[in-house]
């Protein structure tokens, strides 16, 4: 017998930026996750500790605002406007600036486990690092965050915008996100069909929605409920926040 009535979610944070006023504006981030009335949220692009965002945790200031459990995992460490290491991947986290990806729930999280996907370096971005990238390489590391709520693996990323690289970090996070009934929630940077032929005979499977990019003019679908073993339905895009992306949620069933 399925289990029903967990409704997921996943959003693009742009670290909280309004788009709208060029302010950082995580209390509307909060408001918006609230009304979605929703279980859990997959988040991307989420600040800790940086100064360009108040210095803040934003997973965790997140978390307390609407009472939930948070989890983060740094895709790189120290600051994406002047300079990063990557992340410590499966390593401990230790702690300090950094920029990643986190989970948000009402019930705890469970054997929670982080990666490093491929691509990705040491870097620095400013004047001084102009003609220093190789052309149609993307420096940014990426990471993958995991799971358990109940029965269900939830698992998160945030892909290079790269189609090349942005498929080969897809396949380890579908691996990564382990055996059973599984979620990837994310922003893949893949549109639906792209996304349809890399899932293509691996055993996940997409869930259409409308599209969410740009939030002020959507014209693709960047952000995913990709599952395996899994039933969707109600998937909802919107509302539109802050952000440059729009949130994308659903309810999930699983035996």
């Amino acid at each position: 017998m399925a289990r029903t009535g967990l409704r997921v979610a996943t959003w693009n944070l742009l670290h909280g930026l309004d788009v709208r006023t060029g302010r950082i504006n995580l209390a509307g981030v909060a408001a918006d996750i609230d009304a979605m009335d929703v279980d859990l949220v997959a988040l991307q692009e989420v600040d800790r500790g940086l100064p360009r965002t108040g210095r803040v945790d934003q997973v965790a200031e997140l978390a307390t605002a609407l009472g939930w459990h948070g989890v983060f995992a740094p895709a790189l460490l120290g600051d994406p406007q002047r300079g990063w290491t990557p992340g410590p991947g499966a390593g401990p986290d230790p702690g300090g600036p950094a920029y990643g990806v986190g989970l948000i729930s009402r019930t705890p999280l469970l054997d929670v486990a982080r990666c490093a996907l491929p691509g990705g370096g040491h870097g620095r971005r400013g004047p001084e690092h102009v003609g220093r990238v190789l052309p149609g390489w993307d420096r940014e590391p990426r990471a993958a965050l995991r799971a358990r709520v109940g029965e269900l693996t939830v698992a998160t990323t945030h892909l290079s915008f790269q189609f090349w690289l942005s498929v080969r970090q897809l396949r380890v996070a579908l691996g990564f996100a382990g055996r059973g009934p599984a979620l990837l929630l994310g922003d893949l940077n893949l549109p639906t069909p792209a996304l349809r032929v890399a899932l293509a005979r691996s055993g996940w499977s997409p869930s259409r929605a409308a599209s969410t990019y740009p939030s002020w003019r959507p014209n693709m679908q960047l952000d995913h409920v990709v599952r395996r073993s899994v039933e969707a339905c109600d998937v909802r895009v919107g509302p539109r926040g802050p952000s440059d992306h729009l949130p994308v949620s659903a309810v999930v069933a699983w035996a």
